[in-house]
């Protein structure tokens, strides 16, 4: 009895202990090679929206009111165009000509070489936009954007909100998705473009809605929250991977996001405080961060999607 009263305990022993194996959580997935962290440009005032066409990298000079950009192996960045309206976030249409979301002029603009600045959008209902902020673009055109106030300057705020808007370009029609966000500031679409990623830089939050084909969007929901004080940096900039991995900008660098389990699975230290990201380089695994007077690569174990990314 007492050998049979053994082996059961035995028994229950491994059940238990194979159990607690069962329940132990898988191991988080580093897609950060924080090693490969260098210096890609410096001297600047307050760098900001990176975007990739393809072969360069194209960022802001906010305060310097001039857009850059830097192809890799070819030495120190070149101006693109100046002014630039103090030039935000940038992204691309569907045909790859840029998108600009401008403090200085509060409005989205199209930029080209052979036609300069184009205006898109300045106003919500007749009121004048706050100062966009940043911009993504559906694969259908649908163009999204973020329209907090800090480029307002000494000028009040006509629309009255900090907003999250969608744009049909081709009618004209403005969706209104979120005036409630304290500052949205960047965003970017799941792989399958059903869900929007915003980020509010204010509550160090970053939320996620269902978007419609019409650009109306619903159930708001919270992803992570990372409020720290202790560490400089906010959320701002916003990237997903192909994988639906969310890449932001947050205190102490750069975060990335299961939004399924709503848990930061990766990070990154940047030296100076990151302000945006975007992808970049041959395969889109290559990821580009501004920081401050700065602007930095670093290599990692996924791939960039959107429209930031051509």
């Amino acid at each position: 009895m007492t050998k049979a009263w053994g082996f059961l305990a035995g028994l229950a022993a491994l059940l238990a202990l194979g159990t607690a194996r069962a329940e132990t959580p898988p191991e988080p997935a580093y897609v950060i090679i924080p090693e490969t962290l260098e210096l890609a440009a410096t001297g600047y005032t307050f760098t900001e929206g990176p975007a990739w066409d393809g072969a360069r990298l194209i960022f802001s000079d906010i305060p310097g009111d001039t857009v850059y950009v830097l192809t890799p192996g070819e030495g120190a960045p070149r101006v693109l165009y100046t002014p630039s309206a103090n030039a935000n976030g940038h992204t691309f249409d569907r045909e790859g000509r840029l998108l600009n979301a401008e403090h200085g002029s509060a409005e989205i603009t199209r930029w080209t070489a052979q036609e300069g600045r184009t205006t898109i959008v300045v106003a919500y209902q007749g009121k004048r936009l706050n100062s966009p902020n940043d911009v993504v673009v559906r694969s259908d055109g649908l163009i999204l954007f973020t329209d907090p106030p800090y480029g307002l300057g000494q000028r009040a705020s006509e629309v009255g909100f900090s907003g999250v808007f969608a744009l049909d370009e081709a009618s004209g029609r403005m969706v209104l998705i979120d005036d409630a966000l304290s500052r949205p500031n960047g965003l970017a679409l799941s792989p399958d473009e059903k869900v929007l990623y915003v980020g509010d830089t204010a509550t160090q939050t970053l939320w996620a809605y269902d978007l419609a084909a019409d650009g109306t969007a619903s159930g708001k929901r919270l992803v992570v929250d990372v409020t720290d004080e202790s560490k400089p940096g906010r959320v701002d900039g916003v990237r997903v991977d192909t994988e639906g991995r969310v890449w932001f900008t947050c205190p102490g660098g750069i975060c990335v996001a299961d939004p399924a389990q709503g848990l930061v699975t990766d990070r990154l230290a940047t030296p100076k405080r990151a302000t945006n990201l975007a992808w970049g380089g041959p395969d889109l695994s290559e990821l580009y961060i501004t920081a401050l007077t700065d602007v930095y690569r670093v290599k990692t174990r996924a791939k960039g999607i959107g429209s930031s990314s051509r």
